[in-house]
């Protein structure tokens, strides 16, 4: 799963990664919750639109859970997520993501060269107010030992791709993203609360190193 994620990234890092005219101020982010607002993508035309949505959907009955991710593996066939999948996905713009490996044992995961990622969502509107959950795949690789699950991140290139065209063109880009993409070392617990957002969030434990995958462990897409 992803419960929690940074967002660190510059105008012009946006820009030059994603060629999206940012108009608002952005203010780095260094730990999202669910039921925050965040900066997702979705497609305006040739071009990419940066817009401001909450993350998650309240629950509809009470039996119902507070959602923020959908396995790409089912989409299609929730009745909740389908309909988003064929007509209203999204890109949730990262820097970073938290997952725990135990409780209050939590690792921050990152691209291999720090930059920007996209992570496949699904956008919501209801009434005046914008949501949106995150897609996951199953782990990867070394990144299974700390979850068994992590977000759906877009191979850079595929963005409008995943934006445009049908459902069954975009089940094409439902890949899992191979843990050779990325880095990833333990940080303080503090990041479990919400309300804390601060750079030392993403700061190693002393001693601790950044561990990349090992390219022969199978984890390259072919």
């Amino acid at each position: 799963m992803c419960g929690r994620f940074t967002s660190t990234a510059t105008t012009d890092e946006l820009m030059r990664r994603f060629g999206v005219t940012i108009l608002q101020n952005l203010r780095p982010r260094w730990n999202i919750a669910p039921s925050q607002n965040s900066m997702v993508l979705v497609r305006d035309g040739l071009h990419l639109q940066a817009k401001t949505a909450e993350w998650g959907l309240p629950p509809t009955g009470p039996n119902k859970s507070f959602l923020i991710n959908a396995r790409m593996e089912t989409v299609r066939e929730k009745p909740t997520f389908r309909d988003a999948f064929s007509l209203s996905r999204c890109i949730v713009v990262a820097s970073g993501w938290y997952e725990w490996s135990a409780p209050k044992t939590p690792w921050h995961i990152q691209l291999s060269d720090g930059g920007v990622m996209a992570m496949a969502g699904l956008l919501f509107q209801q009434g005046s107010q914008s949501r949106f959950v995150i897609m996951t795949s199953a782990a990867d690789g070394k990144l299974a030992e700390i979850h068994h699950r992590q977000p759906l991140v877009l191979a850079a290139g595929t963005e409008m791709q995943w934006l445009g065209g049908t459902a069954d063109q975009a089940a094409n880009y439902c890949e899992i993203a191979p843990a050779s993409w990325f880095n990833w070392y333990r940080v303080a617990p503090d990041v479990g609360k919400a309300g804390i957002d601060h750079p030392g969030l993403v700061t190693p434990l002393e001693g601790d190193a950044l561990l990349p995958a090992k390219p022969d462990q199978g984890d390259l897409f072919g």
